[in-house]
């Protein structure tokens, strides 16, 4: 029979196989637990290697799809680069013939990179063609009626028609007045397909601004895609770039527009009875320079006065509520000239370009012009003697008497507006 001791003994033995077993559980657990954790993981990296996956054969249909239709971009700054004299006088049949021109002249020059041994220009001159031209309508069209190379400042807009419409991937856009608008867009359609695989060559038609050599001096010497189109001048500093350069004389002209003026005036197009002349009247020019008829005869050179001598504003009726949202819509986008559309003359030219819209405006616009000009008051007053004022003589607001939010002073309010005599330019009565 065993001791009490040996029973102790065997008791502390048996416990130790039970911590040793607990143990061996514990690790066993534990190592069941991280092998769960790792199981989970991987499910989750390879459903993400499935997507990448996917996503790579995606992108890499879609490259071998691009590659399919590679391209030359042509970025011009048209304030600069100006179309020969016989495409710019021939109107819309002119921008035709200059897209066919330019699109020739940027097939020859990539037949003349393809050497038949580089595979980088292999089949260039089947390569489709993007151009796009960007100027200040406003100033590019005054400038051109000033240089005698258009008759009207809408020629230009026929001019930029028929050029957009001549080649499918062709346009000639109007970047506004701002003083950076054309540089902003060339700016940023370059950045934006630079990096792009399917657009093979950049011709850019910049070369006269320094301004752009910070857009160019990244790519210097390590970029062979892109070409200088050279115009009327190119600034040295772009030749220190390391870019091929090349010329288009079938198409731009090698000399700037001259300084002065050779047309002093700016004809109006005349405009027929049947696009709302609510007068009967054609746009009338007296002695070279165009003056528009005023419509509901406004704008005749003459001046109302009231029984105390003291100028009146006949009410504008007929307006309506379209031709105002006709008229907001359209100064939205550019507002127009009041010298050159109410008057017949712009105090801009001959001298520099005007900013402001100088296209033909209906009868029903001339009217919203004059009733916004006159809501502002002559300085003069009534004792105005100014043909050409067309600012507001007379508070015509119902029940006004010149307080809060009226512009007029209260002299203005309550003047009889019944014209007893009228003065004329002539100088009669």
């Amino acid at each position: 029979m065993l001791g009490r001791e040996e029973i102790d003994g065997l008791q502390l033995q048996l416990e130790g196989f039970h911590q040793s077993d607990q143990k061996k559980l514990d690790v066993i657990h534990r190592l069941l637990e991280e092998y769960q954790k790792l199981s989970a993981r991987y499910e989750h990296l390879e459903n993400d290697l499935e997507v990448q996956t996917s996503a790579r054969r995606e992108l890499q249909m879609k490259a071998r799809a691009l590659e399919h239709k590679p391209f030359v971009l042509v970025l011009v700054d048209g304030d600069n680069y100006i179309f020969n004299d016989e495409l710019l006088k021939a109107g819309t049949e002119g921008g035709v013939e200059a897209a066919r021109w330019l699109r020739d002249a940027v097939k020859a020059d990539m037949k003349s990179l393809d050497d038949g041994i580089s595979t980088v220009y292999a089949g260039a001159t089947e390569w489709q063609i993007m151009v796009r031209v960007y100027a200040n309508f406003a100033g590019l069209s005054a400038a051109l009626v000033r240089a005698g190379l258009q008759k009207s400042v809408n020629d230009l807009n026929k001019f930029a028609g028929g050029f957009t419409r001549g080649q499918p991937l062709f346009d000639f856009v109007d970047a506004g007045i701002e003083k950076e608008g054309a540089d902003h867009k060339i700016r940023e359609l370059f950045d934006l397909l630079i990096e792009s695989s399917q657009c093979k060559h950049i011709m850019f038609g910049g070369c006269h601004d320094q301004g752009y050599l910070s857009l160019l001096t990244p790519h210097k010497k390590v970029d062979s895609r892109i070409t200088l189109l050279k115009a009327t001048t190119c600034h040295t500093k772009f030749r220190a770039l390391g870019f091929r350069a090349i010329e288009c004389p079938t198409v731009f002209k090698s000399e700037p527009l001259p300084k002065e003026a050779h047309h002093e005036t700016v004809h109006i197009p005349q405009q027929s009875r049947a696009n709302n002349n609510q007068n009967g009247r054609p746009w009338s020019q007296k002695g070279g320079t165009p003056k528009p008829d005023g419509a509901r005869g406004h704008l005749e050179r003459v001046i109302y006065l009231n029984a105390n001598d003291q100028r009146v504003d006949h009410r504008l009726t007929g307006i309506s509520d379209q031709g105002r949202t006709r008229f907001k819509s359209r100064i939205d986008h550019q507002k127009l000239c009041n010298e050159f559309h109410l008057l017949g003359k712009c105090p801009a030219l001959p001298g520099r370009a005007c900013v402001y819209d100088h296209g033909y405006a209906d009868p029903e616009l001339i009217m919203v012009l004059q009733e916004r000009l006159r809501a502002q008051q002559c300085k003069k007053g009534g004792s105005c003697r100014s043909f050409d004022c067309y600012y507001g003589h007379v508070c015509h607001r119902a029940g006004c008497e010149g307080g809060k939010g009226c512009s007029f002073g209260g002299v203005v309010h309550g003047l009889g507006t019944s014209s007893q005599r009228v003065l004329r330019e002539e100088g009669g009565l």
